[in-house]
């Protein structure tokens, strides 16, 4: 008994100590906000949202608008440089039909993740990581010391999001 005490509350400090590491994070307003990502290097954000074509339908050939909004300069939005559109934070879809969308990051194309329209102008977000299926809400990039700009590694990456059962999940995940 005292050993599975024990064990339970070093996972429990472990589990304090990664929400700890993430306090002071802002978190992001946008209009028809599909998920996040942010990282440990500053409070910048990056912005993934639905879309809307001028006449207010879904662009469907572009149906995830990225940006990035600038905590750290009066939260001001702006388009990502091309760099972080290529190399990083850009999407490539594939439309499914008219109400789903496959796509993967630029920077890590061997993730899969599905865009699925609810309602005009609302969208979820839903991928699969360590079997565990989750509509996504924040990615939280953990980058590797010594590591940046294009040369830049991760230790791991945090998917934040809500299991199908409505119960908030967290995976961790370590690339390759």
């Amino acid at each position: 008994m005292y050993r599975i005490t024990c064990l339970a509350l070093i996972i429990l400090c472990l589990g304090f100590h990664g929400a700890m590491g993430q306090q002071g994070y802002p978190k992001p307003k946008a209009k028809s906000l599909l998920f996040y990502i942010q990282h440990n290097r500053g409070h910048n954000t990056y912005l993934y949202q639905l879309n809307v074509a001028s006449k207010g339908g879904l662009d469907q050939e572009k149906p995830i608008k990225v940006s990035r909004q600038l905590f750290d300069k009066n939260g001001e939005i702006r388009p990502l440089t091309d760099i972080q559109r290529r190399f990083a934070y850009g999407v490539k879809t594939r439309r499914l039909d008219d109400q789903s969308f496959s796509f993967v990051l630029a920077a890590y194309p061997e993730q899969e993740f599905l865009l699925k329209i609810i309602s005009p102008g609302q969208g979820a977000v839903y991928t699969v990581v360590n079997g565990t299926k989750m509509k996504l809400d924040r990615l939280f990039l953990v980058q590797k010391d010594g590591t940046s700009g294009l040369g830049t590694k991760l230790d791991y990456i945090l998917f934040q999001g809500v299991r199908a059962d409505g119960k908030p999940v967290t995976e961790k995940f370590v690339p390759q």
